[in-house]
């Protein structure tokens, strides 16, 4: 706000000189009073729309939350127990609710389970080829889904039991084949609706290096806007690493979208506003786009560095700030040097302390023990990307 009301000034300030040489010092000071009120008006539309943004944000969570509870009691209905996405499990059922995939992306493993009513005039076998080709069906749906920037979730994470690297080409063959080598595991149970139902369910482990080929594919962006918002690539592939292993789709109930897990009312938000010069509220669609998502993730950790934390001098005592503050915010952060919110004075503070003693406040006296954590996991995961 304060950015918008210096830059109105400037600009005025300029015409005010030019229009001061053509009128009189009465005229001039008239001319002055109308320009300040049609600048007031314009600051009070700043604050409005401000106001209007944060208004639109709450109203589209109250309806995304309403949302989520009709599907949610729509698929406890027959499944029982419900399951949804979060930063590091995509979730997918099919529209009939009748199968539903799981991608484990942090234990490297995706979980097929699907849904049929236990007729009693259907033999065993049917309603096990019944299962089979559901099982087969959803399967070969997960290995081919794709993230919002159109590229499938699991390309070249995945291979035959030829060896063979699993593509759109092979994959129906894949799956059949792993159906029928699987062990099923089945379980009967009577679903909210009063019907009898078979679970079927296979799990299928992703390769090994799964991790890393998925990491690959956003090299580009990650070298692009680190670069440009003056933030080592190795924080920003950590930070991705600890927030999403590398998600695209991932979410979380704060809510938090996308590979960077950045919120739409914060840190989204001042991102955009830093990079843009426009306050917005953006949505999952945009914020599941890769390129998006680590734009403002990098741009968001350089406004915390570069802004709010400009006044600590050593770079790495500031990166273990920047990257706490990422995860809870400035003022947990200040907290935990100087007990109140004050930036200047917890600068100074941290500027009295050497990196490692920074550290350990940050890893012993933030008010959650996840960030605690989260600092300790981003630094440890900085050394595998610091040769990429």
């Amino acid at each position: 706000m304060a950015r918008t009301q210096i830059k109105i000034y400037t600009l005025y300030g300029v015409i005010f000189l030019s229009v001061y040489s053509l009128f009189g010092q009465t005229d001039f000071e008239k001319y002055l009073k109308e320009q300040e009120d049609a600048i007031g008006l314009m600051i009070e539309d700043q604050n409005r729309y401000l106001e209007n943004v944060t208004i639109e944000f709450d109203e589209y969570k109250v309806e995304q939350d309403r949302l989520l509870q009709a599907f949610k009691d729509d698929v406890e209905k027959k499944w029982g127990e419900f399951k949804t996405s979060s930063s590091k499990i995509y979730v997918d059922y099919d529209e009939n609710l009748n199968a539903r995939g799981s991608i484990d992306f942090e234990k490297g493993e995706i979980e097929i389970e699907v849904i049929v009513e236990d007729e009693s005039d259907k033999s065993s076998v049917e309603k096990n080829n019944n299962g089979e080709e559901k099982l087969q069906k959803k399967l070969t749906q997960m290995v081919t889904k794709k993230a919002d920037d159109k590229k499938p979730l699991l390309k070249d994470q995945l291979k035959n039991k030829h060896g063979q690297t699993v593509t759109k080409k092979n994959v129906r063959l894949f799956a059949k084949e792993t159906v029928k080598d699987k062990k099923i595991k089945k379980e009967k149970f009577i679903s909210k609706d009063g019907k009898k139902r078979i679970k079927y369910t296979i799990k299928v482990k992703l390769l090994p290096n799964h991790l890393e080929t998925r990491a690959s594919l956003f090299k580009k962006d990650v070298s692009k806007y680190s670069k440009r918002w003056k933030i080592d690539p190795a924080v920003t592939f950590a930070v991705m690493h600890t927030e999403s292993t590398f998600n695209p789709n991932a979410r979380s109930p704060v809510p938090a979208y996308g590979l960077m897990q950045l919120v739409p009312k914060t840190g989204a938000r001042d991102a955009y506003n830093y990079v843009h010069k426009k306050d917005k509220l953006l949505t999952r669609k945009y914020l599941f786009v890769p390129e998006h998502n680590i734009e403002l993730g990098c741009a968001y950790l350089s406004l915390i560095r570069y802004r709010y934390f400009s006044r600590i001098k050593n770079d790495e005592s500031a990166l273990y700030c920047t990257i706490s503050a990422y995860n809870t915010g400035v003022g947990n952060v200040a907290k935990a040097f100087t007990g109140k919110t004050k930036l200047k004075a917890t600068a100074a503070k941290v500027n009295t302390m050497n990196p490692e003693q920074v550290y350990k406040t940050l890893t012993k006296k933030l008010p959650y023990k996840e960030t605690r954590k989260y600092l300790d996991n981003v630094t440890n995961r900085m050394d595998i990307y610091k040769s990429w």
